[in-house]
């Protein structure tokens, strides 16, 4: 996708400095440092390089930072980005091993530059650039052989209803907006897509409007993030996972899924020492058969055993349960139960005493011998 036939880039830096001037808070500050740690499944960052790129607002370069980062490396494209991550350094001290600079993920000699860093963490940006593919390739190169490559990416799987194509189209429209015209898409926008859903499901829009994202985010910088968020591309799990394995020789050892974006983590599976001995630690444990069918390409698995670390309506994205086929990671967790059933491909739930889920190719998982797995903890 390209942005020089119609100058339509969003200005990602204003909307973050208009974030940190409103709503910068500790306890933003606290949820990003606790998203990362637990991400990364560490208690700290001592002794590791971070790599921000595309930091943004700046807030988890800030985090990395208060988490003890050795040194923390931040840039982003955007100017303003550069600035308002500079302010929260300036906060911070002005520590000598934070750097905060501008360039382009899709500058590889920029990138081939940049000191190796133990952590390379990009998290909403890559799929902002106009070559989403060519920004994951180059984003990988400053990463540490041991290192991890953390990245989330505005998922395909979960955006079918409506299509990707359909938010292309409004992110256009977005963007030629004027500043009235942006504030009636944004109101447009929160009644279609969140206050009527809430409704319908007995939950109260207000609470979800006031509740803050886990990554240290805000309610209305979110949707104006995601309004505007143009150039733009969706990437698939599976697709992403097979492209950072056959062209960056990357692992997939963590991931999160559910929402908007999908969160991956990659290593080298062999020269990462901690992931190395997490991932000998997942069982592999078999579903039993028969399956139940509910609807359409939907199957069912009862197993009473792992109610407590179910999803439910107090915590819909609490099970960290990961389904396999033929030992390959199956699809999107957390799935609408009327997704699985509609759309298949592999999409599930582990949802009270059941397991949700389809096929990778929609097909009866009780005949298309395959084999079907699950580790309780992914």
């Amino acid at each position: 996708m390209s942005t020089a036939e119609d100058g339509l880039r969003y200005g990602f830096g204003k909307n973050w400095a208009d974030f940190i001037e409103k709503n910068f808070s500790e306890d933003a500050v606290t949820a990003a440092q606790n998203r990362l740690t637990e991400f990364l499944r560490i208690d700290s960052l001592a002794g590791r390089t971070f790599l921000d790129i595309g930091c943004g607002s700046g807030l988890h370069s800030l985090a990395a930072y208060r988490l003890g980062a050795e040194r923390v490396i931040s840039f982003d494209y955007d100017q303003d980005s550069v600035a308002t991550t500079e302010r929260l350094r300036r906060h911070a001290g002005k520590p000598a091993n934070w750097t905060v600079g501008q360039g382009s993920v899709l500058d590889r000699p920029f990138l081939e530059a940049l000191d190796k860093a133990d952590v390379v963490y990009s998290w909403g940006v890559l799929h902002h650039t106009g070559d989403m593919w060519g920004a994951i390739r180059n984003a990988a190169i400053p990463m540490k052989p041991e290192g991890v490559f953390y990245i989330a990416l505005y998922s395909a799987d979960a955006y079918v209803d409506p299509p990707a194509a359909y938010w292309l189209k409004i992110k256009r429209r977005y963007n030629l907006q004027g500043p009235i015209g942006k504030r009636l898409m944004e109101w447009w926008y929160v009644w279609k897509f969140h206050i009527v859903p809430t409704w319908k499901a007995g939950g109260n829009p207000l609470d979800l409007m006031r509740r803050s994202h886990d990554r240290g985010m805000v309610f209305w910088t979110d949707i104006r993030d995601w309004l505007g968020g143009y150039p733009m591309d969706f990437a698939g799990l599976h697709e992403t996972r097979d492209f950072c394995k056959t062209e960056l020789d990357l692992d997939l050892v963590n991931l999160a899924t559910g929402e908007g974006n999908t969160e991956f983590l990659f290593a080298h599976l062999g020269q990462n020492h901690q992931w190395s001995a997490i991932d000998e630690r997942r069982k592999q444990l078999p579903l039993e058969q028969p399956f139940g069918g509910f609807n359409g390409a939907g199957f069912t698995c009862h197993i009473p055993s792992l109610k407590d670390t179910a999803d439910c309506n107090e915590a819909p994205r609490r099970s960290r349960m990961m389904l396999y086929e033929d030992g390959r990671i199956l699809g999107l967790a957390h799935s609408l139960h009327d997704h699985i059933a509609k759309y298949g491909g592999g999409r599930f739930s582990h949802w009270g005493e059941y397991i949700y889920f389809s096929a990778s190719d929609s097909s009866d998982p009780n005949t298309n011998r395959r084999s079907y797995t699950y580790c309780e903890a992914f």
